[in-house]
């Protein structure tokens, strides 16, 4: 049913006052000029609609404005008719007896204006529902969520804050911040690993975390580790599983938890009474966490950030948001774009976006490009990530995973004697790895190498490929793999 543009929500006389007060005062002007638009006038009433857009104009250009430059300006716009002529100008500049309120007379400008687009946008909704075929509802009701969005939007853009109401919340912030003497306090979400803590603090509410590494490094098992972590501290985690389904991802877990091989966990090998109770046991334990899954293959952008939303307001609590990976996100509908690297600018911006709006720590993780690999020995930088630089800027935190691994020019003739210095201190660290985690262990390199909030700096972690698990090395070991990255540098640097 056609919505009647004559009765769309509107409020004349709040229009009248605004436009009345803009002509009279300067600072209002400013004020209006910057907090309204033309669209925000009923369109019906189209002599306001020119009167602001005269004094947009004049106020852009930096001429005073008043009933005279106002009329002079409508009449080369060829709108002085419309706008009902000098004496309607007039009669608004009259009706102004003070300004007191001028304030709620915009916002009430504001508010129609919401009204009106919100339901037009319905009704453009239902007009696409009803003469269009839908192929697909998810991609439909995807579309239709980011038009209501664009509408809701604009009532969450707030004003300047004051320094005396910033610095009196940081006031009390400071009367609750608990002392301490230690630099490694977790003031955000723990991330299970004691050296990224005493980087990163923890993830902060807010925070868009990136973590990058080429296949095969263990970056998914990884972003489950930090879900798990969180969950049995107490934090509700959403974990998005776009290339493994929940029941494959539950049992990664639970091998890590166990420390029953996953490989058990598929072919039944070995699989003993005991084996089972620790089985069952880790089952309870992770029924009892708040992770919840969803492993939509294919998840389009604006369903992941819709069903986030709705998590929120199901569980008030939510802690964490990890995505794996973003580079699996379907942008769909009008948003598409010819360029993948717009599209991945796109999940960026919004993955962000989505962090700010929830008050929540947002980590994505993604892939580094080939480039890496042809480097010797390189470490990973911002710009290996892969498809879009917009990742590298929109992130406040990004981890790259690097296994330590032996020069990829391994013939011996041919190997510089750094390459060898480099090889002998790598093989020494993945026998310390071995010997504290098994066989199947190797030691990762987690370069914290952008941290808008915290400091930068590498996290040496064993990681147990048996039980998709990651682990801190002991005492000891970091100690001696501590002494043998000093000997590599110290190497190096020789003249």
């Amino acid at each position: 049913m056609a919505i009647d543009r004559k009765n769309l929500p509107h409020n004349t006389e709040a229009e009248k006052a605004v436009l009345g007060a803009m002509l009279k005062s300067s600072s209002i002007l400013s004020d209006g000029v910057g907090k309204l638009t033309d669209d925000d006038f009923f369109p019906e009433n189209k002599n306001h609609v020119v009167i602001f857009q005269a004094m947009q104009r004049c106020f852009k250009r930096g001429t005073a404005v008043d009933v005279q430059t106002v009329v002079d300006e409508l009449i080369n716009a060829k709108d002085l008719e419309t706008s009902g002529g000098p004496e309607y100008l007039l009669e608004l500049a009259d009706s102004v007896v003070t300004f007191s309120n001028i304030e709620n007379y915009i916002k009430i400008v504001q508010d129609q204006s919401l009204l009106r687009h919100f339901l037009l946008t319905l009704e453009s909704i239902e007009d696409n529902y009803k003469n269009n075929d839908i192929d697909n509802v998810s991609d439909f009701l995807s579309i239709s969520e980011k038009q209501i969005n664009s509408v809701t939007e604009k009532r969450r853009i707030g004003d300047f804050q004051s320094a005396r109401e910033v610095t009196s919340k940081l006031s009390q912030e400071f009367k609750d911040l608990k002392a301490t003497t230690s630099d490694d306090t977790v003031t955000g979400v723990p991330t299970g690993f004691p050296k990224m803590n005493l980087l990163t603090h923890g993830f902060h509410p807010g925070e868009f975390i990136v973590i990058a590494a080429r296949p095969g490094v263990g970056k998914t098992a990884l972003s489950l580790n930090l879900a798990m972590n969180a969950a049995l501290r107490g934090y509700p985690v959403a974990y998005f599983s776009l290339e493994m389904p929940s029941n494959v991802l539950f049992k990664r877990l639970v091998s890590g938890d166990s420390n029953v091989p996953f490989d058990w966990l598929q072919t039944g090998y070995n699989i003993t009474p005991n084996t089972r109770l620790k089985l069952q046991q880790s089952c309870e334990r992770l029924g009892e966490t708040k992770i919840y899954v969803d492993d939509t293959s294919g998840i389009s952008l604006f369903d992941l950030a819709a069903k986030c939303r709705k998590l929120k307001n199901k569980e008030p609590d939510l802690s964490l948001i990890i995505v794996d990976y973003v580079g699996l996100i379907r942008v769909v509908g009008k948003t598409k774009t010819e360029s993948r690297q717009l599209e991945v600018q796109l999940i960026s911006q919004t993955l962000k976006k989505l962090a700010m709006d929830l008050n929540i720590p947002v980590i994505g993780v993604a892939q580094l490009n080939r480039n890496i690999e042809n480097r010797q020995n390189a470490n990973p930088q911002l710009s290996d990530l892969r498809e879009s630089g917009s990742l590298e800027q929109d992130a406040d935190v990004v981890m790259m995973l690097q296994e330590n691994r032996m020069t990829v020019n391994n013939s011996g003739a041919n190997r510089s004697i750094f390459e060898k210095q480099n090889d002998a201190v790598n093989e020494a660290q993945q026998k310390i790895a071995r010997a504290e985690g098994g066989e199947d262990t190797i030691m990762v390199n987690v370069q914290i190498v952008k941290n808008r909030s915290g400091k930068m700096g590498t996290v040496e972690l064993l990681f147990r490929k048996a039980y998709c698990k990651f682990d801190s090395p002991s005492k000891e070991a970091s100690e001696q793999i501590l002494a043998l990255e000093k000997e590599r540098v110290s190497y190096l640097n020789r003249d």
